[in-house]
């Protein structure tokens, strides 16, 4: 009997193994379905920026709030978030009263069989169903999964996100989705505490402890240097702790915590502004005039390029540096092309400073003799400047002209023989 059960028992698992084996050559594949690049214009940004200034001067507590996404722009988060957040591609089509999304992954490892390369194929229907629509016709590469197991998945998977405070805030706040051909339409209940929330649980405990520590380092220096300084005298002191914790820490991460905290205060950001429990528990900076190369608007570009692409990535620093220059050619001071030399420099260093661990550690071992400010911003008192919308057209013709790829070329040359990238 007892041999009857373990033979009973091995050829389960010889069938498990086979469901498994051939559920895993149904589900993989070796291509993407979906390859799709990123391309981030200043006309995204502004279409970004338009919907959270919408948001930011009528929403209160207990207010129901619409934010409305134009299909394209759907489709064009959809595949920045698949590429930043898993390398991978994305298509979102909007129909009346459904979104078809189609998702490429390339899976991390290396698995049996003939994958060279393989990938996570994923085709999906969000079917609107009520205040909320469902999942529906869900597909992982030519493994199809019936609906009524999507129905039974979904809700652990809900009870599962809701544990986390963001994701409980985000589900308790959502109240009505809609989808058209033309838009995604979203409303959502502000509530007291939503916001908190939400800040709060942009970087974990860890994370928080890296900041507080070159908060405080900050903090000090500040306290014992003038009321102006220049950039290149406030980086290298961080990036000297950065390094020495890097031997037993994630050098990454030291090195975006130090771009963060530096950023923060070039803005004359307190920290309380993102992480609510800092008003109290954090060292407060002096007040002071950061400068780079003698103004204090390339330490701004500088350091806000660096942040965006530590903590997100190039392309997106890159297309926000340009839509600020051309706001201001139309509604500023004009459009300058050495703030794009500061953005540049900017954004170069932050990639540089989180691209590897060899990069990283390269980045600070490079500051740790002191830095001066030509080895953070290129040349740029040849660089014209101030030009109103019908000036730069004239003499540039516009951004995708010969004239601005050229002036661009100059200025990418210039960044890329900065010393303290070399």
């Amino acid at each position: 009997m007892r041999k009857l059960l373990l033979v009973f028992l091995i050829g389960l698992l010889f069938i498990f193994l086979l469901a498994l084996i051939a559920m895993l050559s149904l589900a993989i594949e070796d291509y993407p379905r979906i390859d799709r690049k990123v391309i981030l214009t200043p006309e995204h940004i502004g279409r970004a920026k338009q919907i959270v200034d919408a948001h930011r001067y009528w929403i209160h507590p207990g207010a129901l709030v619409a934010a409305r996404v134009t299909s394209a722009d759907a489709d064009l988060a959809a595949n920045y978030l698949a590429h930043r957040l898993g390398k991978g591609s994305a298509h979102v089509t909007l129909t009346d009263r459904e979104a078809i999304i189609r998702l490429s992954l390339p899976v991390s490892g290396t698995l049996p069989g003939r994958y060279v390369n393989p990938y996570l194929n994923l085709q999906a229907s969000v079917v609107e169903a009520g205040a909320i629509p469902q999942l529906r016709s869900v597909q992982i590469g030519k493994l199809s999964l019936p609906d009524t197991l999507t129905d039974a998945i979904v809700p652990q998977l809900v009870r599962w996100l809701r544990r986390s405070p963001e994701y409980r805030a985000a589900f308790d706040a959502l109240h009505l989705v809609r989808v058209s051909q033309k838009e995604l339409s979203v409303v959502y209940r502000w509530e007291d505490g939503f916001s908190h929330e939400m800040r709060a649980s942009m970087i974990n405990e860890e994370e928080r402890e890296r900041l507080l520590r070159y908060q405080t380092l900050l903090a000090a220096n500040s306290k014992k240097t003038g009321s102006v300084i220049s950039l290149a005298e406030i980086l290298p002191s961080l990036m000297r702790v950065a390094a020495e914790r890097s031997s037993s820490s994630d050098a990454l991460a030291e090195n975006r915590a130090v771009i963060l905290v530096v950023a923060f205060h070039v803005l004359g950001i307190s920290p309380e502004r993102i992480f609510p429990a800092a008003l109290t528990a954090w060292p407060r900076t002096a007040p002071q005039e950061v400068i780079l190369d003698g103004r204090d608007d390339f330490a701004k570009h500088f350091m806000v390029s660096a942040a965006i692409a530590a903590y997100a990535d190039t392309a997106l620093s890159d297309a926000i540096g340009l839509y600020k220059e051309i706001e201001d050619s139309r509604h500023g001071s004009g459009f300058s092309f050495n703030d794009i030399a500061a953005d540049r420099a900017g954004t170069k260093f932050g990639e540089q400073a989180v691209a590897s661990t060899a990069s990283a550690r390269k980045l600070q071992n490079r500051m740790l003799s002191g830095l001066d400010d030509g080895d953070l911003m290129p040349a740029w008192s040849d660089l014209p400047e101030f030009m109103p919308e019908a000036e730069f057209k004239r003499r540039f013709g516009g951004v995708d002209a010969p004239a601005y790829r050229r002036m661009m070329q100059k200025i990418e040359q210039r960044v890329a023989d900065l010393p303290v990238l070399q």
